[in-house]
């Protein structure tokens, strides 16, 4: 569901351009989202923890909304969160709630979540995708806005310099050579683009190498479905905005360091998931 966003032009347009095809690329570091780094921390603290369990239990119940079932076994974007979700200690109640509510079932007195979509413009132009789940829009949307007003930013279409699209992680079997990794992958009907990830965490020697294939938002599912059978470890599926064309190297230093500011206060936002922009 698309949330609302402030109608009027802004004093900063977003510089992007149309979008172009995608080709293949040689490396590309791991994550493409906040969720990509959420599920490799360790909390420290029982303060941590909860924001760290929270964090998860959006993403199952996303993965339940988007992935279509509520069976892992049916639902691999479901069935890799659950395993995350598990090698982090999360709560098997945790884990039932947030399958519960992905599923649009709401306990008595409980508001039933909703997936939005905010747009707005950051420091020096850059564009910003950001999602959300929750039960209470109108908080959020307020949340939203004051980060972008108090980092001299608007709320503004923003959507048109971005595409989406979906994606898998994999990890390579160990002693599958790159031309082997290479011809799996590209064999998989549907697949349309791939990228070595250099910085990914491999295991102790477990694994050869990962790479990130990424698809039409519809195919994500049943591409990792394909590359699990294939032999891949499968260790994220999702589908996320991805701008063809990022600025960030057409950026002043002070703009990069006010974005940075304004990414870490949207990140902090409870009911946000995911935060994208065209900055590269």
């Amino acid at each position: 569901m698309i949330g609302p966003v402030l109608r009027s032009i802004p004093a900063i347009s977003p510089k992007c351009c149309s979008p172009r095809f995608l080709h293949f690329t040689a490396t590309q570091l791991s994550g493409h989202n906040k969720w990509s780094t959420i599920k490799h921390d360790k909390a420290k603290n029982d303060s941590q923890k909860n924001k760290l369990f929270s964090q998860f239990a959006q993403r199952i119940s996303i993965a339940v909304k988007q992935g279509g079932s509520a069976d892992p076994n049916l639902n691999i974007r479901l069935a890799t969160a659950l395993e995350q979700a598990q090698k982090n200690n999360v709560t098997k109640k945790v884990i039932e709630n947030a399958i519960r509510k992905g599923s649009g079932i709401s306990a008595p007195g409980e508001k039933p979540t909703e997936s939005c979509i905010y747009e707005g413009i950051g420091p020096g132009g850059i564009a910003y995708v950001v999602e959300a789940l929750t039960d209470n829009k109108n908080r959020t949307i307020s949340l939203v806005r004051s980060a972008f007003n108090k980092a001299g930013g608007s709320m503004t279409p923003t959507l048109y310099c971005f595409q989406r699209r979906g994606f898998v992680n994999i990890l390579s079997p160990k002693g599958m050579d790159e031309e082997q990794v290479i011809m799996a992958i590209l064999d998989v009907e549907g697949v349309e683009d791939y990228s070595e990830m250099e910085d990914a965490e491999l295991g102790e020697g477990e694994y050869g190498g990962s790479f990130v294939v990424f698809t039409q938002p519809s195919d994500a599912n049943k591409i990792a479905q394909r590359l699990k059978e294939s032999k891949f470890y499968v260790d994220d599926v999702g589908v996320e905005f991805n701008a063809p064309d990022p600025i960030g190297a057409t950026l002043k230093e002070e703009d990069l360091r006010a974005n940075d500011s304004l990414e870490s206060v949207l990140d902090e936002i409870e009911e946000v998931t995911d935060v994208y922009t065209n900055r590269g």
